[in-house]
C-alpha cells in the first residue's frame, strides 16, 4: 500500500467530496480495514485505510469514476 505523509481524506472532505459510503471489516489477527467511498458531483472515489490494533499500515486512494486511463505499457 502507498504511504501518505499528508491528511488527504480531509484535504478531500474539506474541497467539498461527500461520504456516501463506509465500512469497517475485520481481517485475520486483528487488522482492520476502513474503507471510504467518496463522491464529487459525478466523480467517485474509495479511500482505504488499513490498521492493525494503534498502527497505521497504509492508506490507497483510488478513483472509481470517471474511468482512469489505461496504463501504457512498453515503449510506445
Amino acid at each position: 500500500m502507498e504511504e501518505h505523509s499528508e491528511d488527504q481524506l480531509s484535504n478531500f472532505l474539506a474541497e467539498g467530496w461527500v461520504v456516501v459510503g463506509y465500512s469497517t471489516t475485520m481481517m485475520a489477527m486483528g487488522g482492520i480495514v476502513h474503507s471510504v467511498l467518496l463522491q464529487y458531483g459525478s466523480s467517485l472515489t474509495s479511500f482505504t485505510i488499513v490498521k492493525t490494533g494503534d498502527k497505521e499500515i497504509g492508506r490507497t486512494i483510488e478513483a472509481l469514476a470517471p474511468m482512469p486511463p489505461p496504463k501504457k505499457s512498453g515503449w510506445f
